[in-house]
């Protein structure tokens, strides 16, 4: 039984240096940290494992539990961007519930279609925030909303029942990647509605492969993983010059501020970090159990977010579980502080 043991203990401090590693991904620049960044895609499992070695020695009455323990202590505010231990959801009088949605819809309108038929009959959207859609879609959402106010420019769109009076967009490059913006009015108040989809990783097939490979063909499973991580190395750069972009153009905004979409990061990363140090993310504040919001074939991701500056009052936050599209939506209720 020792050699068992010892394979144990070895398979634990390599589970601790890569979780604490993983908490150093947010304050480390991907151009000098790539191989670091690329941790935050397994975080969700890394402390899952932290924890099953926790009571597992605590279960045989070794002394290595501590080991687990003490790096789960050690990163408790960060696990709190993706576990939420919040059970009091709130309601006012003045609160509008905002939306983001990434559809996965380019080519097709059912997805849409479903989306919207289970949206609205639960929620009384006020700001519905989406992306990856075409100019096909169009007809269809402002047909089968109550949205009338739209912009919509290259795969995302936003709809909103408040008048709209000022929008514009960032496009970083040719890509659909990019961000939109609306300046709302809302009573006597305006409020300026970001919108966005950043670098993706292009990992999903790679991540379905895996899944399918990993007891058949380990020899290509173990080649996609390397792919896939060298992808999301290189998407992190890219994600970081968007940020960048996208704090500045903040930076001139008068209004309080709402941003919300893909950011196609987790919130181990140094993206997550750089929209955090700025603004609050509502699922920390009012989130309840896993966060995680991608539904595809790379489990337990956390990439789609509703972020607000200090001048909103978070009331509530859901993620809907409802697997339409690879991403599951996200809701927040809020009001504007008075």
């Amino acid at each position: 039984m020792k050699w068992f043991f010892r394979t144990l203990i070895i398979l634990n401090i390599l589970v601790a240096l890569f979780t604490t590693g993983g908490y150093l991904a947010s304050y480390l620049h991907p151009e000098r940290s790539t191989v670091i960044q690329s941790i935050g895609l397994f975080m969700p499992w890394l402390l899952l494992g932290n924890i099953v070695f926790f009571f597992f020695w605590i279960t045989m009455r070794r002394k290595w539990w501590w080991l687990s323990l003490s790096v789960l202590l050690l990163g408790i505010s960060q696990i709190g961007r993706f576990v939420g231990f919040h059970f009091k959801q709130e309601t006012h009088s003045d609160q509008f519930i905002v939306c983001s949605y990434n559809s996965k819809s380019y080519n097709e309108s059912n997805r849409l279609e479903t989306f919207l038929d289970e949206i609205n009959g639960q929620f009384d959207i006020n700001i519905l925030c989406l992306q990856e859609i075409s100019e096909n879609h169009l007809p269809l959402l402002k047909n089968s909303s109550n949205l009338k106010h739209t912009h919509f420019h290259r795969g995302k769109m936003i709809l909103t029942n408040y008048p709209i009076v000022a929008q514009g967009n960032l496009q970083f490059d040719n890509s659909v990647n990019g961000c939109l913006w609306v300046d709302l009015k809302s009573g006597e108040d305006i409020m300026r509605v970001y919108n966005v989809h950043l670098h993706s990783n292009r990992i999903t097939r790679e991540a379905e492969t895996i899944m399918n490979n990993i007891y058949s063909d380990k020899a290509q499973a173990w080649t996609k993983i390397r792919h896939m991580v060298a992808n999301y190395q290189l998407a992190s750069v890219e994600r970081t010059t968007q940020v960048i972009k996208i704090l500045e153009h903040v930076d001139a905004c008068q209004y309080p501020v709402l941003l919300v979409g893909d950011l196609n990061d987790t919130p181990f990363s140094y993206t997550y970090q750089q929209f955090s140090d700025r603004f609050q993310d509502v699922f920390r504040i009012k989130g309840l159990g896993f966060g995680s919001t991608y539904a595809g074939a790379l489990p337990g991701l956390k990439i789609d977010y509703i972020f607000v500056d200090e001048r909103f009052e978070a009331l509530s936050h859901q993620i809907l579980r409802t697997k339409i599209s690879d991403h599951f939506p996200v809701l927040s209720f809020l009001k504007l502080k008075d």
